[in-house]
């Protein structure tokens, strides 16, 4: 039983851990779709301005920029850091009712 302990006492370390990462993702997360807006925002108006692009094309245009294009490549990883993160304390939380359903049973066995 001990061991089954330890072993929930380490997946609540785990789980500490995952939380913190889900935070930070979060943060970057939120300041990789910042940064990709406002070049796209910047793209869009310097494509009107400056080139003549229609309006009804410079959204599309504004994509294929290299700049903007690496920002939405950014703002894409960290998003899928930020789901993979919550996915981990999911089955993080899982884990840990198992085990204590295993707890609870040689408890109760005994």
């Amino acid at each position: 039983m001990q061991d089954l302990i330890n072993q929930r006492t380490e997946l609540i370390k785990q789980l500490n851990t995952a939380v913190n990462f889900y935070q930070n993702t979060g943060h970057q997360l939120a300041k990789a779709e910042m940064d990709y807006r406002i070049a796209n925002r910047q793209e869009i108006l310097r494509l009107h301005v400056q080139d003549g692009v229609a309006w009804t094309s410079c959204e599309s245009l504004s994509k294929g920029d290299e700049n903007v294009a690496k920002l939405r490549l950014t703002r894409d990883i960290r998003k899928s850091d930020y789901e993979c993160g919550y996915e981990k304390i999911l089955q993080i939380k899982t884990e840990i009712r198992i085990l204590e359903g295993q707890i609870e049973a040689e408890r109760n066995g005994k």
